[in-house]
């Protein structure tokens, strides 16, 4: 077995070529971490690449479902977004009955609780 940088050259390789999140990688900012087996085919991934993290969305209840405070704060945030250079964010609601979470007009993807690694040298 062989552990190594797939380089971008080789990206094509990936089974999930086509995967929006590979899409959304920048080759100079982004890595893919292969492991090949002795014939050469890729038998695990793992994509690292910049992401932003937008954390803690709150609406006082008293505020939810009326005066558009959720479009507000949805408008605002993409905008920070993009000004950050970023064209997706990956963000976990503090409450799954902020509407905004889930109403198709913002288009998001529901992802599995998300992990975090330390990756410090100890």
């Amino acid at each position: 077995m062989t552990a190594r940088i797939l380089p971008f050259e080789e990206w094509h390789r990936l089974p999930e070529y086509m995967d929006p999140a590979l899409m959304e990688m920048r080759p100079g900012q982004s890595r893919v971490c292969v492991i090949e087996n002795k014939a050469g085919e890729i038998v695990g991934r793992w994509l690292l690449y910049p992401a932003l993290l937008a954390e803690d969305l709150w609406i006082d209840p008293r505020y939810r479902r009326r005066i558009g405070v959720g479009r507000r704060l949805w408008r605002l945030m993409r905008s920070a977004a993009r000004d950050l250079g970023f064209r997706r964010v990956v963000s976990a609601p503090m409450d799954d009955g902020i509407r905004l979470v889930t109403h198709p007009s913002v288009r998001a993807e529901r992802l599995p609780p998300m992990v975090t690694y330390p990756v410090d040298e100890r």
